[in-house]
């Protein structure tokens, strides 16, 4: 006997084979074995594939980009417009609040803290906004 806690009967290896525990084996040809081949379903022996195609536009973030105008139906180059937004005034009230009063307008001044507008050459409307933080 192998020695092991006391009460404690000796288990077959790791690598043995699996044991029961009183259940039944499934009868075989329930499952399919490992190395079948799953069949394409279709209509007398014909199949059917369905190919989907998805357009993935490139994100609009601080650069001029290629978009479709929702308005015009157009594809364009998108034009900019920076404005002010939670960012800047973040930055500049947290100047404001450590005593740089004399800094606190920079983040006006930054192209890197404002929030770019996208706007359509053609129609002039807003396309997307790019929000910074």
């Amino acid at each position: 006997m192998e020695q092991g806690y006391p009460g404690q009967e000796s288990a077959a290896p790791y690598p043995g084979p699996p044991m029961n525990y009183g259940v039944a084996a499934p009868p075989p040809g329930l499952y399919p074995s490992p190395n079948a081949v799953p069949q394409p379903i279709g209509y007398q022996g014909v199949t059917s594939t369905t190919v989907t195609h998805m357009v993935v536009t490139p994100a609009l973030e601080d650069a001029p980009g290629h978009a479709m105008c929702p308005h015009c139906q157009q594809t364009v180059v998108t034009q900019l417009e920076r404005t002010a937004g939670l960012m800047t005034w973040a930055i500049c009230g947290g100047l404001a609040i450590f005593g740089c009063f004399l800094c606190c307008c920079i983040p006006f001044c930054m192209d890197s803290c404002k929030d770019v507008e996208h706007h359509c050459p053609t129609c002039h409307k807003v396309i997307y906004v790019y929000k910074r933080l």
